[in-house]
């Protein structure tokens, strides 16, 4: 099992290719993907066309360690978890990004960047009880004739979908201005607002066990057209969906270069709404299972003679649970927090660029804040590494390392990030956010940069010496 546990965890990892993995791309002049951050920023290449994937992942309470640790087995792992109080399985954050498609156009002096992508992100709340449950059952004393106290309220999982694009242009030969909007689109959400059950579990020597269940769950959804239970009609849906559910988002920035060796960045994102208008539902469910002993409860049914055996477990399963569905056609209406940006760039060292940042609302959820030390260093022109230090503030205060690459040539460029090194490399200690990502572009407009001042060759007044275009 523990191995089990091991390989889904790999798996898990593999898709958390986050927000805050964005904070690479400050005005990286290598990768589109920096009109994202500041759209007043202007990449390098004329013709960029990519795809990407990434995820923010704060796994709660629970450490690597806590469950990977080489001193126990699988059952002596489980059991130090619920023996210890100030582990739980709460407030756990996924938030996952597919960049469906990416392109960015540059002229002499403007940019104009354009990006769709699909979001999801969840808020888990699980519940210790439940890994006890599918370890022990009731064939130990952890769990014999003892009530296991199920409770996941809190659960949110949303489906959305964000279409972008932003516009820069260079004034003169040190300003830069850009601004940007974005469509939201709500796919899909469900919250469970309360959810708590008692499952109590026993032997004895008549029944392979003994079961009993009381609880009831309270949620609402959107997407899903009255019931996530029953069957709809998923043609009325689809034809409708383009025409709800959307929010949106503004932008702008401003890049300053009073000097060749110095860079002054500032931006601010996400003033706007989201809204859920249509498709909105309540589902409110009980349950109550006074006595079910496995095989041992089905025999008389089957026996009976009087009903075929598909009438009386029907009979006996709507006894077990009542469910309430309705459409409310409420408003979910939600205000997006803005974030914002200031960065400070030395570009006085050929073939690096050295930045500081400061972030403020930056994440999905808009609630990271931070400071960020970061250098880049081009080794050539088609091979760049970069690494960087933050210091989060929140929502948990911690320091991260990270690291990240990218590799071009004949048009292909591959560029990934790996953040919170530190907390890879040594499971044991506590860490609260990982994350990382992976994306592919295609450049079609060749930009060489010899002087390295981020300015395109073919678009530099001075292509051999470093410093502002005059």
């Amino acid at each position: 099992m523990k191995k089990s546990l091991i390989y889904i965890a790999i798996l898990f990892q593999s898709v958390c290719l986050s927000a805050q993995a964005e904070i690479f791309h400050f005005n990286n002049p290598l990768i589109a993907k920096a009109a994202v951050l500041n759209p007043a920023f202007l990449p390098r290449y004329g013709l960029h066309i990519g795809f990407h994937s990434q995820t923010y992942f704060s796994p709660g309470q629970i450490q690597i360690n806590d469950v990977f640790s080489t001193k126990y087995d699988a059952f002596e792992t489980v059991r130090r978890i619920l023996a210890d109080s100030t582990k739980d399985f709460k407030n756990i954050q996924l938030d996952q990004e597919i960049g469906l498609l990416e392109i960015g156009i540059r002229s002499r002096r403007s940019y104009l960047h354009m990006s769709s992508k699909i979001m999801l992100s969840a808020d888990l709340n699980l519940d210790k009880d439940m890994l006890g449950l599918a370890f022990f059952g009731n064939g130990d004393t952890q769990y014999y004739k003892k009530t296991a106290n199920i409770n996941f309220s809190g659960t949110d999982l949303r489906l959305m979908s964000k279409h972008r694009t932003s516009y820069g242009r260079q004034f003169g030969s040190k300003l830069y201005i850009g601004a940007s909007a974005a469509v939201i689109h709500g796919l899909g959400r469900v919250n469970i607002e309360r959810a708590n059950f008692d499952i109590t579990t026993d032997t004895n020597t008549e029944s392979i066990y003994q079961l009993q269940v009381k609880g009831n769950i309270d949620a609402s959804s959107t997407g899903f057209r009255g019931s996530i239970f029953k069957i709809w009609d998923p043609v009325t849906y689809v034809a409708a969906l383009p025409f709800v559910n959307y929010g949106f988002a503004f932008g702008g920035g401003i890049i300053y270069r009073p000097y060749d060796f110095l860079r002054i960045s500032v931006s601010s994102d996400n003033h706007g709404f989201t809204e859920w208008n249509n498709f909105y539902s309540i589902h409110q469910l009980k349950v109550n299972i006074n006595n079910f002993q496995g095989i041992d409860s089905l025999t008389p049914l089957a026996q009976g003679g009087r009903r075929p055996l598909r009438g009386e477990l029907n009979d006996t399963l709507n006894s077990w649970y009542s469910l309430y569905e309705n459409d409310t056609y409420d408003k979910d209406y939600k205000q997006l927090r803005p974030n914002y940006i200031i960065g400070f760039e030395y570009l006085g060292i050929p073939k690096h660029r050295m930045a500081f940042i400061y972030g403020n609302g930056l994440g999905v959820r808009s609630n990271v804040n931070l400071i960020s030390f970061s250098e880049y260093f081009d080794i050539n022109q088609y091979i760049q590494v970069y690494g960087s230090y933050s210091r989060y503030f929140s929502p948990n205060k911690e320091n991260i390392v990270n690291l990240g690459f990218s590799v071009q040539g004949v048009g292909l460029q591959l560029f990934g990030q790996l953040n919170n090194v530190i907390g890879i490399l040594q499971p044991a200690l506590t860490h609260h956010y990982y994350s990382a990502q992976l994306g592919v572009g295609f450049n079609f407009v060749k930009n060489l940069d010899k002087d390295r001042d981020d300015i395109p060759d073919h678009r530099d007044n001075c292509p051999d010496i470093y410093g502002v275009p005059r």
